[in-house]
């Protein structure tokens, strides 16, 4: 298996980005996190996409459920998984507003960069 990023510092999510992780849509789009980014010990997956062409990578059984469920409502015509919540300064605006403390990396304590499950894009009312 391919050894994976280490995203532990802002330099680290700058290079990231540049490399075009987490941007790009369809075939383009690449997932800021990779099955081989992730250390578990639970069931992961890489699934060729038929709407999108390309690989998705899918860190749960639940994760692939819900996939093929996208994959398969003619109203979705794009997926994107393991989607960054950018920029960083919103979501640690938004946890500030809450009350709570933003997620941060254990290591290096540098704030996480949370990322959705999913990213739909949906036909709605013919658009």
């Amino acid at each position: 298996m391919a050894r994976g990023r280490s995203l532990l510092t802002i330099q680290d999510f700058q290079r990231a980005l540049k490399s075009r992780y987490g941007l790009g849509t369809g075939a383009a789009y690449k997932p800021w996190l990779r099955v081989q980014d992730v250390a578990s010990k639970g069931t992961s997956a890489k699934i060729q996409g038929l709407k999108s062409n390309r690989v998705h990578h899918l860190l749960s059984q639940l994760e692939c459920a819900c996939f093929y469920q996208a994959e398969f409502l003619d109203r979705v015509i794009d997926i994107r998984e393991q989607f960054p919540l950018l920029p960083l300064s919103l979501s640690m605006k938004i946890a500030e507003t809450l009350g709570i403390q933003h997620p941060h990396i254990p290591k290096t304590n540098t704030p996480s960069i949370m990322t959705t499950d999913f990213l739909l894009t949906c036909y709605s009312d013919g658009q």
